[in-house]
C-alpha cells in the first residue's frame, strides 16, 4: 500500500474535461493542494458553479493557448509553493477539424512537449512525477480485419498508424477523424518519451492510456452539447437516435471500455506509485457494444425502452466483428501496487452506462 502524501501540490492541466473533473474531485478527496489549468476564467467559474465547495480549494491558472510559446513557463515560476506532481490532461480530442494534422495533430503534440519543457526547466528536484493521460488506441493495430481477432495487445506495441499516415496523406486530407485522433495520440506519446530520453529531466513519467471512456459527468453541463463524445457516441446516441433498422449497419470504432471513476483514481494512484515510474498503464475493463448497451438501458429502465430499439439482445458483437482482447496482467499490477489497499478491480460496463444514463435523467438531458 502506498502512503498519502497529503497537502503536497498537484498542477492538472485541462481541469473542466470529463475525464480531469473527476481527477480533480478525487485530488481534493485525498488532501492534495491543487492548481488547475483552463482556458478562460468563464471555464474556472463554471466548475464552481457545478461545484461550490470547491471554491477556495483549488487555485485556477488560465492558458488560453497551450501551443503557443512556453505557456506554461509562467505557471511553474509562479507557484508559492512548487509542484510535486503534473497530471497533464488538457489535448483536443475532436473527430471534426478541418485541418486534423495541424488542429489535432500538430496540437496534440505541443501540448505535451510545451508543458514537458517547462517542467524540466521550472520544476526542479521537487516535481517527482509527470502522469500523462494518453490512449489505449496507441497499441491496437487500426488496421487488422476486425472478424479475424489477432494475439492480445500488450504493454509493448505501438499502432502502425503514424507510419500509415505518413504514406497516405490523403486519409486526413479527408478528415477522417478517427485517424486524426489515433495518429494524435500516438506522436504525442513518442514526442513524451523521447523528451524524456533526450533531456533526462529529474521527475519521473507515467503514461496512463484508458481505453472508451464513459461514465457519470460531473464537469461543467449546460445541456446536451456538453455530454462528451464518447458518452454520446456510446451511450446517449441510442436514446431516440437510433432507429431499429440502422443497428445492423452500427459499429463502435473501438471495443473495450473503462469507467471514468477509474481512469480518475489510477491517475491519482500513479503519482505516488514506484511501479509505476517511467511505465506505460492501460486501462482497459472489459468489452462494449452497442447491443451491450442497448440491452443495458433497456434492462434497468424501463420507461426508456419505447426510445431505445431492441435490436438482437443475443448477438452481443456485430456481424463480422470479433475484436482482438488485451493481456494487461502487466497495467494490472502496476495498478494494485498503487491502489490505497494494495488491490484493483474495475467498475463494470453494466454500472458505467447505468450511472450514466441515471445521470443524464436526473439533469434533464434526455
Amino acid at each position: 500500500m502506498i502512503p498519502q502524501m497529503k497537502k503536497q501540490h498537484v498542477l492538472l492541466t485541462g481541469a473542466n474535461g470529463f475525464a480531469a473533473s473527476h481527477i480533480l474531485s478525487n485530488l481534493l478527496e485525498r488532501g492534495y493542494a491543487v492548481t488547475a489549468t483552463v482556458r478562460s476564467q468563464e471555464k474556472a467559474a463554471a466548475i464552481i458553479r457545478s461545484h461550490p465547495s470547491w471554491e477556495g480549494r483549488v487555485k485556477f491558472v488560465i492558458v488560453p493557448d497551450f501551443t503557443k510559446s512556453q505557456p506554461f513557463d509562467e505557471v511553474f515560476k509562479s507557484a508559492e509553493v512548487p509542484f510535486a506532481f503534473v497530471i497533464h490532461t488538457a489535448s483536443p480530442v475532436t473527430l471534426q477539424a478541418e485541418d486534423m494534422q495541424k488542429l489535432v495533430i500538430e496540437t496534440a503534440v505541443l501540448s505535451v512537449t510545451k508543458i514537458l519543457g517547462s517542467a524540466h526547466r521550472h520544476g526542479g528536484m521537487d516535481l517527482k512525477r509527470f502522469v500523462l493521460l494518453g490512449s489505449a488506441v496507441i497499441v491496437l493495430n487500426s488496421f487488422e480485419d476486425p472478424a479475424r481477432p489477432g494475439p492480445p495487445y500488450t504493454e509493448e506495441e505501438w499502432n502502425p498508424v503514424r507510419i500509415w499516415h505518413r504514406q497516405f496523406p490523403a486519409a486526413l486530407e479527408c478528415g477522417d477523424g478517427v485517424l486524426g485522433y489515433m495518429v494524435s495520440k500516438v506522436q504525442a506519446e513518442r514526442a513524451a518519451w523521447e523528451f524524456m530520453k533526450m533531456n533526462s529531466p529529474a521527475f519521473e513519467l507515467t503514461l496512463m492510456n484508458p481505453h472508451i471512456i464513459t461514465g457519470p459527468m460531473i464537469h461543467p453541463i449546460s445541456g446536451m452539447s456538453s455530454i462528451n463524445a464518447t458518452n454520446y457516441f456510446v451511450i446517449a446516441k441510442f436514446i431516440d437516435s437510433v432507429h431499429k433498422d440502422e443497428l445492423k449497419d452500427m459499429r463502435f470504432p473501438f471495443y473495450h471500455f473503462v469507467d471514468v471513476r477509474d481512469v480518475a483514481r489510477s491517475h491519482v494512484d500513479a503519482l505516488t506509485n514506484p511501479a509505476a515510474a517511467g511505465r506505460r498503464v492501460y486501462l482497459i475493463s472489459e468489452l462494449t457494444t452497442p447491443q451491450l448497451v442497448l440491452n443495458i438501458i433497456r434492462k434497468h429502465f424501463p420507461s426508456l425502452r419505447e426510445r431505445v430499439p431492441e435490436g438482437n439482445p443475443a448477438q452481443t458483437l456485430p456481424d463480422g466483428v470479433h475484436p482482438t482482447g488485451w493481456d494487461t496482467r502487466i497495467s494490472q499490477d502496476i495498478l494494485a501496487k498503487g491502489a490505497v489497499d494494495g488491490q484493483w478491480g474495475y467498475i463494470s460496463l453494466e454500472k458505467s452506462v447505468l450511472d450514466t444514463v441515471q445521470f443524464m435523467i436526473d439533469n434533464n438531458l434526455i
